[in-house]
């Protein structure tokens, strides 16, 4: 596997982690606060001569709605950074990886108590994924829904076949890729407009698992990308859902 892949997957264990211990200090505080989790994410990625490029189309979006610019550098070529802007209920920030420069991750966080309307949110994402598909050779993956799948030790491949199944049916892209032990697995199945990955060992708070995530996809290297349709979207969700619950025993936790 490689040293990228391995890195992705660790990435995901931290972000779960990080979910699942947040959840469980929700779940004791009489009250929650709603910015502690994004509300929309994405991952952005692009040729690293057209970092400069994405920061100057995303000041462009941040004049455009009013809101306060920030960025800040890590490195003295400029290439490691983060940006962030603040709304009067919301903000987003954005940051690369200093390892993959290439890879930026956008996270939309709330503010307001209740939250601001998805209609906003949906709408001020729109306009910057408009923005951001000006620059050249870009892709965006929006992560849609994840999944934390539970059950007994040393039966990972009883998840593995029905996720087979899964991409056999539909007749999607698989790619399964493994550590040198075989003790941790690297999945992606990949479709017209979306994409699936997933990986194990997923462990925090006593729980053990694996984890998967639904991303739908836009490039600009196609001329007038169509979206995946909602309801396409959740039938495949859902069927990836039904396969998964064949497996005896097991559990499934969804999450936004």
């Amino acid at each position: 596997m490689s040293a990228k892949s391995t890195k992705s997957i660790l990435i995901v264990y931290l972000f779960f982690s990080l979910l699942l211990s947040i959840l469980g200090c929700l779940a004791v505080s009489s009250e929650p606060n709603p910015n502690r989790l994004p509300i929309k994410e994405l991952d952005i990625t692009m040729d690293v001569n057209h970092l400069e490029e994405f920061r100057g189309q995303l000041r462009k979006f941040a004049d455009k709605h009013s809101l306060k610019f920030t960025e800040a550098f890590y490195n003295k070529d400029d290439t490691f950074f983060s940006v962030e802007m603040n709304g009067d209920d919301f903000h987003i920030f954005m940051q690369n990886d200093q390892d993959f420069p290439e890879e930026i991750g956008f996270s939309f966080f709330n503010e307001a108590s209740p939250p601001i309307s998805q209609e906003t949110v949906d709408e001020l994402v729109t306009d910057l994924k408009r923005f951001v598909m000006e620059i050249p050779n870009v892709a965006i993956a929006e992560r849609i829904k994840s999944l934390i799948i539970t059950l007994d030790e040393n039966r990972d491949q009883e998840v593995l076949d029905q996720l087979q199944k899964f991409a056999d049916k539909h007749s999607l892209e698989f790619k399964l890729s493994f550590s040198s032990d075989k003790s941790v697995f690297h999945l992606e199945i990949y479709g017209d407009g979306f994409h699936v990955i997933s990986g194990n060992r997923l462990q925090a708070k006593g729980i053990e698992g694996i984890f998967m995530t639904f991303y739908t996809d836009i490039n600009n290297e196609t001329p007038s990308p169509t979206p995946i349709p909602q309801e396409t979207l959740d039938e495949l969700f859902n069927d990836l859902k039904s396969l998964l619950g064949e497996i005896p025993n097991v559990t499934i936790i969804e999450t936004n």
